[in-house]
């Protein structure tokens, strides 16, 4: 049984699946696209290898207890687009004489991350290099004679 609309032309099964697979055929078509695009953007990778981050988890462990034992204090803030970093002592003293390097990435996209040297301002520290407009997600690392002496992730927002 086939429906007859008044110009003659039938619509038929064929035409029905026709429709079906124009309709199923977008949806998966579309679903392909955002999954690939998803995947070539973000490796979903924070080590790219897990057997070697996993031998240095005791290390991270280690490092953090002797952080926070030091009782170091940092506030990082963002200055003309620059990261600036404060760190205080127990006592509240300015702490000076470190070497402090940033990684700074997107977190939604790694083939922006760049590495960013903090240099000795009067106050802190500060990047030599501005960021771009957006969410960074930065990993701050302060070292003395090459011995990491304090560590933090942060995300920042730069205006």
């Amino acid at each position: 049984m086939s429906i007859i609309p008044r110009d003659g032309h039938p619509f038929t099964g064929w035409h029905m699946l026709g429709v079906v697979f124009l309709f199923f055929g977008t949806i998966i078509s579309v679903n392909i696209a955002m999954a690939y695009w998803a995947v070539s953007t973000f490796p979903g990778l924070n080590a790219h290898n897990s057997y070697v981050a996993s031998q240095n988890y005791n290390l991270l462990l280690k490092d953090a207890a002797a952080q926070e034992k030091r009782g170091w204090q940092g506030r990082l803030t963002v200055d003309d687009g620059r990261p600036m970093l404060t760190l205080r002592d127990r006592e509240g003293s300015a702490i000076h004489g470190l070497d402090v390097a940033v990684l700074a990435g997107r977190p939604s996209n790694a083939s922006t991350d760049r590495e960013l040297t903090l240099a000795p301002v009067p106050n802190g520290y500060r990047a030599d290099q501005a960021l771009e407009r957006g969410r960074w997600l930065v990993e701050i690392e302060a070292r003395r004679n090459n011995e990491l002496l304090w560590r933090q992730t942060k995300s920042i927002t730069v205006e």
